[in-house]
Formats: C-alpha cells, sequence, structure tokens
C-alpha cells in the first residue's frame, strides 16, 4: 500500500480560515452514511483543541452555513453533509484513493493522509486538484510504501453491535440535534427496546466513542 501525506490550502473553507485565525487544532472523521425522507446524507464529527478552542467553535457553528449541525459537545462538532452537497474532499477522491487517518487542519491548511494500491493513483489525485482548482495549493510531503495503521476506526470498533445500531439511529434520527428532532421515547419505540434501554446503550456507547475518537485524531 502507498501512502502520502499531503498539505493543502484551498478557497472557501470556513474551518482553513478559523485556523489561520485561532491558535487552534482541528481533526475531522467520516462516520457514516445513513438516509432520511428518501435522502442520502455523510456524518461527520469535527475536534477543536488549543487555547482558543471557546471561540473557534462558537465561530465555525456559526459560518458552518452548508452543513447541519447535529450538537456541539465539548470540543466535538457533530453536523452531517448531504450527499448531493460535495465537499472539497469527495470532489477530488475515489475509490482508488481513501483516507487512512482523519485530517488535520491548522494554521490555514489540511493535512491529509491518503492510501492508494498503486502509486500512480496518488499522483493523478495531486494532478487533478492542480488541474480542476488552480487556485489551490497542494504539497506532497510524503510518499512511501507501508501498511497504513487503521481501516476501521478504533471508536466504532470498540462498541457492541446493538451499542453501535443505536448509536448510529440516534445520529441519523437526530436525537443529538438541538433542538432535538426526536425524544428517548420515540428513539426507544423506533428501536423497539425500553427508554431505559436506549438511554444505558447510549451513554456506554459515548463513554467508548469520545475517548477513542480522541485517540485516533491525536495519533500520529
Amino acid at each position: 500500500m502507498w501512502v502520502a501525506e499531503l498539505k493543502l490550502w484551498h478557497e472557501g473553507s470556513e474551518i482553513l480560515e478559523i485556523t489561520k485565525k485561532y491558535d487552534v487544532t482541528a481533526y475531522s472523521v467520516y462516520l457514516n452514511v445513513f438516509t432520511r425522507k428518501g435522502h442520502s446524507h455523510i456524518s461527520k464529527v469535527m475536534a477543536i483543541h488549543g487555547k482558543d478552542a471557546k471561540n473557534a467553535i462558537t465561530e465555525l457553528v456559526r459560518v458552518m452555513k452548508r452543513y447541519r449541525i447535529v450538537r456541539v459537545q465539548g470540543n466535538y462538532i457533530f453536523f452531517t453533509i448531504p450527499i448531493g452537497t460535495l465537499s472539497y474532499h469527495t470532489s477530488f477522491l475515489d475509490e482508488n484513493v481513501f483516507f487512512v487517518k482523519p485530517f488535520r487542519i491548522e494554521g490555514g491548511y489540511e493535512y491529509w493522509t491518503v492510501a492508494s494500491w498503486d502509486k500512480n493513483n496518488i499522483h493523478r489525485l495531486l494532478r487533478n486538484i492542480q488541474r480542476d482548482d488552480p487556485h489551490s495549493k497542494v504539497d506532497l510531503l510524503k510518499l512511501k510504501q507501508e501498511p497504513p495503521e487503521s481501516f476501521v476506526p478504533d471508536a466504532m470498533a470498540r462498541l457492541g453491535t446493538v451499542q453501535s445500531r443505536v448509536l448510529q439511529d440516534a445520529i441519523a434520527s437526530e436525537y443529538y440535534g438541538y433542538p432535538r428532532k426526536v425524544s428517548l421515547k420515540e428513539l426507544a419505540k423506533r428501536l423497539h427496546l425500553a427508554p431505559a434501554t436506549v438511554r444505558e446503550h447510549l451513554r456506554k456507547a459515548e463513554a467508548k466513542v469520545l475517548p477513542a475518537a480522541t485517540e485516533q485524531m491525536v495519533r500520529e
């Protein structure tokens, strides 16, 4: 497997501007894909760390107009993206080049760690970015053949089957939305479980996912 590290800048990114303005580092992870009312969406979580994290999160939530904020919990912003609304990353990545680590944003730049079975796919990705977005800046920091550390997020791997299902259904149903789109009782009815059981599964899942996500985001 060929693994590459890229440093990028591109126009139109709120988070790039915020990390240039504030002393923070952000880590972003794709969580899952779900369908609501016949439309497909992607779930993501972003963790903001640094001495200006509180101000950066407040401003980021205010300016993220393209996305639906599901929940802000501590330093974490959970949000969803309609699949029809292409992000910068999905504009260029395909089945031949994929993320193997959360991408990092700091100092006004994004840092990607991507992999492919063929290094030519990495070079094609660079050419496509430079061709399709000539105003962007992309630097290849590293390209070497090595086994990728992880393809499955450790956070979700720590959940049991029921905990994973309950948490994903809660996110898809916008139980974590503000205001909440569904109550605990309604969520429990959809899952055919008792409300107390759903509450317990969510608490245990949150206790596993948030620490594990942090570990993975900061691991180098």
